[in-house]
């Protein structure tokens, strides 16, 4: 058992809970919280760093640059020194990305709602918008939100080189676009807060002019989101549109119904690529390197390598990013031979992050991301312990072990706490961006969980196999079709769900009810603690 990588403990949060010490009795494993601190504070920096202006970031850069040398001379207050050095490098990615941000043409045509043509690259696989009586732009007819990599654009007259997130909303035509293409683009430009990660929007006006992706990299990854799609084109419906959802991200082929299914059971997570996924990817080039007797450190690399490859593979969504950095410390840290669980991990995540791009740390998606996994980390554990123990208290003293009802017992419970801690924290930040809050999302997560492991690898083999020629398209369709049986059981538990009356409990929007609802929800988590007997019991003493 010492040659089991780490990376498995702190890519899969509950494998890390505890640990067995002598005899085989549990031990808890000491919580490393010390990258807290400066991942909090480069969030909460992060969040406020694009409402700045550019002078005032450049001074606030060079006081706490200033104050983390300080710290370093003097040998003391490393942690200090690490939030501050943090502070400052934040700082300065904010100001660089609000300069980049106003060089050349896009934001003075937005500023004036000019008619203007864009050409970039397409970061984002087209997203159907939901009606909204109070977007002019989001009416009855279908309309798709894409998001650009801007390179490019011209108005009145003039044209200049950019470099800036622009989002799309298109009709007839942007349903076919796909991450990686090459897009040409005209419409009304509209301008958008400093606080937006998208430098403008732009409401197109007809077909966009589209070319596959170029560059081996992006082509490659490109080529087999397609060939996945291709494969699970013999699919019945759901089972067509969730499978590469479930895989890659991909949901262009997701029923409405089913997608308004899995938002009122809470799976709607479940298509968006996270730490699961990666964690599942790691994993499986780690188990089968250790199969074939690869060293450690080398399988380690490969899962490495694994991570970056899926990252690409899945784009660059927050909960992408957030999964393969984290991820990736997790390698880094096996390759270092130190531990610590998954909280070091997801710090290094989060701060490393937010200093890259200080616009994510305003994003619900990143949010959640990071508040699920945390979850996971420090809540998802103790809960599963504490749902297994009087299960297993009816073990007697000198009876044999049972290992196999030990480890049901362990995965019932785990199945139950990780929906059950995801939901309780990630529920207030829900709240803000559709009304009522999902009551069957906790068994919803159980039922559908089991089959979104065999699902995801075997949607991995498709997506894999599927260039290969005849033999691995047999493979692929093979694949697809034994994986597409476990999405249809999601989409099943999907669509069971959100005929229940009960599917969701009404709930008022905004930011009291979210916080009153986060309030609620710490009240029922803690009140059976401090309603034990035990703990009266001791009171009283």
């Amino acid at each position: 058992m010492t040659d089991v990588p780490p990376v498995l403990g702190l890519l899969l949060p509950a494998a890390s809970d505890g640990l067995r010490g002598p005899g085989g009795a549990r031990t808890r494993a000491r919580l490393d919280a010390r990258l807290l601190p400066a991942a909090v504070a480069a969030w909460g920096s992060a969040a406020l760093a694009p409402v700045l202006p550019v002078p005032v970031l450049a001074a606030a850069a060079a006081g706490a640059a200033v104050a983390a040398a300080g710290c370093v001379l003097r040998r003391r207050a490393a942690g200090a020194a690490l939030v501050l050095a943090l502070v400052a490098a934040v700082a300065v990615s904010a100001g660089a990305g609000l300069v980049q941000r106003s060089t050349g043409l896009l934001q003075p045509l937005a500023a004036q709602q000019a008619t203007a043509e864009v050409t970039g690259t397409a970061a984002s696989d087209p997203v159907a918008v939901r009606h909204d009586p109070d977007r002019a732009w989001a009416g009855a007819s279908p309309r798709w939100v894409v998001r650009l990599s801007a390179t490019a654009v011209s108005g009145r007259g003039s044209a200049s080189a950019v470099r800036a997130e622009v989002v799309v909303v298109g009709g007839a035509g942007w349903d076919a676009v796909r991450r990686g293409d090459r897009v040409r683009a005209t419409g009304r430009l509209q301008p958008t807060g400093p606080a937006d990660p998208a430098a403008a929007l732009l409401l197109a006006i007809g077909a966009p002019d589209a070319r596959p992706a170029g560059g081996w990299a992006a082509a490659t990854a490109q080529r087999l989101r397609a060939g996945l799609v291709s494969a699970c084109s013999p699919l019945p419906v759901d089972a067509r549109g969730l499978l590469p959802g479930l895989v890659v991200g991909d949901t262009t082929a997701v029923p409405a119904d089913l997608a308004e299914a899995m938002r009122a059971t809470g799976l709607t997570h479940l298509t968006s690529v996270s730490g699961g996924n990666t964690a599942l990817v790691a994993g499986a080039v780690l188990v089968l390197g250790a199969a074939v007797g690869v060293p450690r450190r080398a399988r380690l690399v490969l899962a490495g390598a694994a991570l970056v490859a899926y990252g690409a593979l899945a784009g660059a969504d927050p909960s992408v990013l957030r999964a393969a950095v984290m991820g990736l410390a997790a390698v880094v840290g096996g390759l270092l031979a130190r531990g610590g669980g998954g909280l070091p991990a997801l710090s290094t995540a989060v701060a490393a992050l937010v200093v890259a791009d200080p616009w994510l740390a305003r994003q619900a998606g990143f949010a959640l991301s990071v508040l699920a996994t945390a979850a996971l980390v420090l809540l998802a554990p103790v809960w599963a312990e504490a749902l297994a123990r009087p299960l297993l208290r009816g073990a007697v003293p000198g009876r044999r072990a049972a290992p196999v009802r030990d480890a049901l017992v362990g995965a019932a419970a785990a199945a139950v706490a990780v929906p059950l801690a995801a939901q309780v924290v990630c529920a207030p930040v829900v709240l803000l961006l559709a009304p009522g809050v999902p009551l069957l999302a906790v068994p919803a997560n159980a039922l559908a969980g089991p089959a979104v492991v065999p699902a995801t690898l075997l949607g991995l083999v498709a997506t894999a196999a599927e260039p290969l020629g005849s033999p691995g398209a047999a493979l692929a369709g093979a694949a697809a079709r034994a994986g597409g049986l476990a999405a249809q059981w999601v989409a099943l538990v999907a669509r069971t769900g959100a005929a229940s009356p009960v599917a969701v409990l009404p709930w008022p929007q905004g930011p009291a009810a979210a916080a009153a609802l986060g309030a609620l929800t710490v009240l029922v988590a803690v009140l059976p603690r401090l309603l034990r007997p035990g703990r009266r019991a001791r009171r009283r003493a």
